[in-house]
């Protein structure tokens, strides 16, 4: 089974309107084009949680789209508690990829910490991002059971302001949002 939770995303402003439609279309369209078997825009993360839960088993896939930050993320302006993500054990297999689509989750030491923390939780790989994304997502990496990071504590968003804010900022590692894989060796 390959899911996806969106952030229904309770932030203020337009800006954030346009964002929390845009994971909803993103999620949908992966659905529709047979990437995705089932999403989910959560209201919390404990609604994120159980829902997860009640999917078939297991969970080759999980990704969450919403706003990230170094070794955090969001759900509904809720940051995560990591220890939730205890309540995923019993539904993830080695080969599982959990993949957060969200800013910055990865970078600087926090990014590491998180992504230890969750890799010898869950025994699967977990992927993140080091930059701001949007259309375009860079700074993807992935870290598996055993493993060290491989990306610097440095890497950070880069050049043009205007272009890392609208997402259209091109880095290491970047994808197209609507690519629901991630390369080999990222």
């Amino acid at each position: 089974m390959r899911v996806a939770i969106c952030d229904v995303n309770t932030f203020p402003g337009i800006w954030q309107k346009f964002l929390a439609l845009s994971w909803r279309i993103g999620c949908f369209l992966h659905k529709l084009f047979g990437q995705l078997d089932a999403y989910h825009v959560a209201t919390s993360w404990d609604d994120a949680f159980s829902w997860l839960e009640v999917q078939p088993k297991p969970l080759l896939s999980i990704q969450f789209w919403g706003h990230g930050a170094p070794g955090t993320l969001w759900i509904a302006g809720q940051q995560v508690d990591r220890t939730q993500f205890k309540r995923l054990i019993a539904s993830v297999k080695p080969e599982t990829v959990v993949w957060f689509r969200t800013c910055s989750t990865f970078r600087g030491e926090q990014g590491y910490d998180l992504s230890k923390y969750l890799v010898d939780l869950l025994q699967c790989t977990v992927a993140a991002h080091t930059r701001t994304i949007g259309v375009f997502q860079s700074g993807l990496h992935t870290r598996k059971p055993n493993e060290i990071p491989s990306w610097p504590l440095t890497e950070t968003d880069e050049g043009n302001k205007h272009l890392v804010y609208l997402g259209l900022q091109w880095g290491n590692n970047t994808i197209l949002c609507l690519r629901s894989t991630i390369p080999k060796g990222w």
